[in-house]
């Protein structure tokens, strides 16, 4: 065996908020959508895929013991917190707030168009810290965008859990191999496009397109390739242990 299938979330049903302003996909339980099969894979506990309407967006609410990663995909937020920082985080950057003892924040859409994107939120390694807040932008997007490691942190964002995040965009590719450091436990979510998760093990292959998730074990990462026909954009979330 090359892999092994834990879950797999088809975007079509993930659960859905709507308000006027927001239109967001859940792939885990999240406010008044609740499945117990569907609580968190290991750690993450939610991956929430959010389109604001221009001028709207979360006002000023509380979170504690919490890591909140934020993955702008489409557009720009304007995020504020109680700890003075306040800023704009655009297309292609990415947020991480522990939220720690505690954090007051609010994340707005105050341009002229939607913006999309993911809200991710992990449980935390260890409690009763101080909250924090950080920001990178990655420019050059396209390939392997190593953004968090918590094997070695060096010039990466840093969250509180032993969990690494990729963003990986790849023109149509052929036999691609997954990140070379990848952990046992993985699971990748489409921002965008399709791919077809490969093994050299017949009747094993996975299917992915837009908004699907795949929480999966991984046995033997050099046997596993991804094929695309189309440009593909995903999130990938690596972890040693669930």
């Amino acid at each position: 065996m090359v892999f092994n299938v834990i879950k797999l979330r088809k975007s079509d049903d993930r659960f859905l908020t709507r308000r006027y302003w927001l239109h967001s996909m859940h792939s885990f339980s999240f406010a008044d959508h609740r499945d117990s099969k569907w609580d968190n894979f290991g750690n993450i506990r939610v991956i929430n895929e959010d389109t604001i309407s221009p001028n709207s967006g979360f006002n000023m609410h509380s979170h504690s013991e919490m890591e909140i990663i934020t993955v702008v995909t489409k557009g720009a937020i304007t995020h504020r917190d109680s700890l003075n920082n306040s800023g704009k985080i655009y297309e292609n950057e990415v947020q991480v707030m522990s939220a720690g003892t505690g954090i007051t924040h609010s994340e707005r859409n105050e341009e002229n168009k939607p913006c999309k994107l993911f809200q991710i939120w992990i449980y935390p390694k260890k409690i009763n810290l101080k909250p924090d807040y950080k920001q990178k932008s990655f420019k050059n997007i396209m390939g392997e965008n190593l953004i968090i490691d918590y094997l070695d942190g060096k010039n990466k964002l840093l969250i509180n859990q032993d969990i690494s995040l990729w963003r990986c965009k790849y023109k149509p590719t052929k036999e691609k191999k997954l990140p070379s450091k990848i952990d046992k436990y993985n699971w990748i979510q489409i921002i965008e496009g399709n791919l077809l998760l490969k093994s050299k093990e017949p009747n094993s292959n996975i299917y992915l397109s837009s908004g699907d998730g795949l929480g999966f074990e991984v046995i033997n990462a050099r046997d596993i390739s991804i094929d695309s026909e189309k440009e593909l954009d995903f999130l990938l979330f690596s972890m040693p242990s669930l």
